[in-house]
């Protein structure tokens, strides 16, 4: 089988089974900072979908022709950056709609549970991206832990104000 990754090409041994060769490229392109974002083999696309033990089993001399190609985490990240500030602005404006019910009742708080569920999805991402250590862009980790505290309590009141003060200020900008 003939292997390309990026501008690399070089031949996998004929005992070679496609899950050593996707193996191989894995190594390759980690060693030079890489993520493979995509693969061919022969004609066809493969996605993760297709990564089962049996086709990862098949002999690699089977096929013709593999073809990888691997970005940056930096340029992954450019690409997905109008998505993040996309998923920030939806984030910022249903914590914003949220603040109201909180300080003037009924509390809506099984509305925040589901927020804080999609906060914690949106620092998760930052603080992979930045390798943070756990605090996030200014701070925001240790206003969510405050937050969390005050919805243990029930005081809507500080929720909203940390809401509004603190944490929907902090969210968005680059990963």
């Amino acid at each position: 089988m003939h292997v390309t990754l990026d501008q690399d090409q070089w031949e996998a041994g004929s005992a070679s089974t496609v899950g050593e060769v996707l193996a191989d490229i894995s190594e390759r392109a980690h060693a030079r900072s890489r993520i493979v974002t995509s693969l061919r083999l022969d004609h066809r696309a493969i996605t993760d979908r297709d990564l089962d033990q049996a086709f990862l089993s098949e002999p690699a001399a089977r096929f013709a022709r593999l073809t990888a190609e691997s970005q940056s985490m930096g340029d992954i990240l450019r690409a997905a950056q109008p998505s993040f500030e996309k998923y920030a602005d939806t984030l910022r404006a249903e914590g914003t709609a949220l603040i109201p019910p909180l300080r003037f009742g009924p509390p809506g708080l099984s509305a925040l549970d589901a927020w804080l569920g999609k906060l914690a999805d949106y620092l998760e991402l930052v603080e992979g991206t930045r390798g943070a250590a756990g605090n996030g862009p200014d701070g925001l980790s240790t206003w969510v832990r405050q937050l969390l505290e005050a919805r243990t309590a029930r005081d809507t009141v500080r929720i909203a104000d940390l809401l509004e003060y603190e944490i929907l200020p902090r969210v968005g900008g680059r990963p």
